[in-house]
């Protein structure tokens, strides 16, 4: 019963994201980009404004959870019914076939039923509360999946409706890249960038359990970067489409993860800054979408910490109605993410550093040499592996090719491209530089660094014999099959991840939270639950009400 009623979840919530993005691409993006995985982020942004928004003034209860759905479903039925495309049916299948392979025997990812599924509790118990963020300062810069996930979440789907949206969204963007690559008649750089990208993918993020709020940053910071690629031979009305979703990307990346705002930085290469005739083909219309994305966030960020941009110091501004304190404190909250980024827990003498002067300039890098940037090659290995498996294939048919220096076709515009990423890689590395804060970076400038170095080394005449690098693909495919069904033989896991456990809770007990009910967990994990839960909840804490709203002060 729960196979078929999780596959029902994965069928409704996929046709709710396509129903709503292929609508509003038709009408308002004129079907400029008609992929999937386009229609699906669409679709996704919509709803995750929408409740955004909605959450200002109530809780995100089953009634609008069903009201979201249903409309989406006749959407569905008026708009694609007849005229559905052959990729919906297609990627759905994929979805209910991998899906399972991912998910099954695992567990959620680790930061899960810390506070992502408790920010989900709470988005469905309460409207916005002020000063959140004082019970878990995490909740401070939760991600924007989140409330999509409170949105397509309800007591009448089944508890995997947590995990569908990253699958979906994996699944999605790896048919989107692979249908490029099998398409594909001639070698060229963006045939091979494809390659390596769906390749580390495949590897690399086989595993539902490394899914995490990361995931589909990341993805959507890719599929733009693959497209601004295409755009470099592209027409100027291809280019003038990109360069209007900047905007939009700009507020969708800053509603996941701060971290990368510096990828939207890539979109400058679509531009002339000599000449500022492409601030005449701006539409009105996307800077509309971006203010409609951006505004509800601030405002969120503002009321729940007191910050835009919570914890970076600059964005806050004290106000009269309540403060964060504690390890929610941004200051606190800023310097503590940022020493266990900079890897202080690995030097040998942690306990009796001085940690603002090892988290200052580069004093912490030859410690973070030996941590974290340990792991980051291990999780860039595969890559690495597969960049070096191209070239030896390129130089022993070297028969194909010239061996001599060259200019790169569009030199210039991939330089510039590398110059704008490793921009925000610096920043990365200054500032925040574990892996998944900056993955984008490391992967996008790691296959431009390639591209770049191998056509110092061969200049192409005609290469049409592709199988080398399609039996590449397919052979990551394999390994990601083989990879989830062994962890599937060694797993003791029960079929489903954990998302509801109600062991280890009690009520927070506080005179002067009696308006509000807290509940407390003893063991750093909430899971999902009817209230607000955490395990950080500061015995000071005071609730506050004015009119309908909740404030958490101390």
């Amino acid at each position: 019963m729960q196979i078929l009623l999780s596959t029902i979840t994965f069928v409704i919530i996929f046709t709710t994201l396509y129903s709503y993005g292929q609508v509003i691409s038709k009408k308002i993006y004129a079907n400029k980009f008609e992929d999937i995985f386009f229609k699906i982020l669409i679709g996704y942004i919509f709803i995750g404004t929408l409740t955004v928004i909605s959450h200002f003034f109530f809780r995100i209860n089953d009634m609008f959870s069903l009201l979201v759905i249903i409309v989406a479903i006749v959407l569905f039925i008026f708009f694609n019914l007849k005229n559905y495309k052959k990729e919906f049916i297609t990627v759905l299948f994929l979805i209910l076939l991998i899906g399972p392979l991912l998910y099954g025997y695992s567990d959620h990812p680790i930061d899960a039923n810390m506070y992502h599924h408790p920010y989900i509790s709470y988005l469905k118990s309460e409207k916005i509360i002020f000063g959140i963020a004082n019970i878990q300062f995490r909740f401070g810069h939760i991600s924007f999946l989140q409330y999509v996930q409170s949105a397509l979440t309800n007591d009448y789907l089944h508890t995997i409706s947590f995990a569908s949206i990253n699958i979906i969204f994996y699944v999605s963007f790896i048919f989107f890249i692979s249908k490029k690559i099998f398409y594909q008649k001639k070698f060229d750089y963006i045939f091979l960038i494809n390659i390596l990208i769906c390749c580390f993918l495949l590897i690399k993020f086989g595993r539902y359990r490394e899914y995490g709020n990361d995931l589909i940053p990341l993805l959507v910071s890719l599929y733009f970067f693959i497209q601004i690629l295409e755009a470099i031979d592209n027409n100027k009305h291809y280019r003038r489409n990109l360069i209007n979703l900047a905007l939009p990307f700009c507020a969708f990346i800053f509603a996941h993860k701060i971290s990368y705002i510096f990828s939207t930085l890539m979109f400058l290469m679509l531009v002339d800054l000599k000449k500022l005739n492409f601030l005449k083909e701006i539409n009105f219309r996307y800077i509309l979408v971006f203010f409609i994305i951006m505004f509800p966030w601030l405002l969120k960020n503002y009321i729940t910490t007191s910050c835009f941009a919570y914890p970076i110091e600059l964005s806050c501004f004290p106000n009269p109605l309540y403060e964060l304190f504690g390890t929610a404190n941004p200051a606190n909250a800023s310097f503590l993410t940022e020493i266990w980024a900079k890897g202080f827990i690995d030097h040998p003498d942690w306990q009796n550093l001085n940690l603002k002067e090892y988290a200052s300039g580069f004093n912490w890098v030859s410690t973070w040499m030996g941590g974290h940037f340990i792991k980051i090659l291990e999780i860039m290995a595969p890559l690495f592996f597969i960049c070096l498996l191209v070239f030896c294939y390129l130089f022993i048919n070297k028969k194909y090719f010239d061996i001599k220096k060259f200019p790169l076709h569009n030199k210039k515009k991939y330089l510039y491209l590398w110059f704008l990423i490793f921009v925000g890689l610096f920043v990365w590395f200054y500032k925040a530089p574990i892996y998944r804060y900056g993955a984008f970076y490391i992967i996008s400038i790691t296959v431009l660094s390639f591209v770049i170095f191998i056509n110092y080394f061969f200049k192409f005449r005609i290469l049409i014999n592709l199988k080398f690098f399609k039996n590449l693909l397919m052979i990551s495919m394999v390994f990601f099959i083989s990879k989830n069904s062994l962890r599937i033989y060694k797993s003791d896991n029960s079929f489903f991840p954990k998302t509801i456990y109600k062991a280890n809770k009690t009520q927070f007990s506080n005179p002067y939270t009696e308006d509000l009910k807290i509940l407390a967990a003893s063991n750093g994990l909430c899971y999902y639950t009817e209230s607000i839960c955490s395990h950080e909840i500061p015995s000071s804490i005071k609730v506050k009400k004015i009119k309908n709203y909740y404030l958490l002060t101390k």
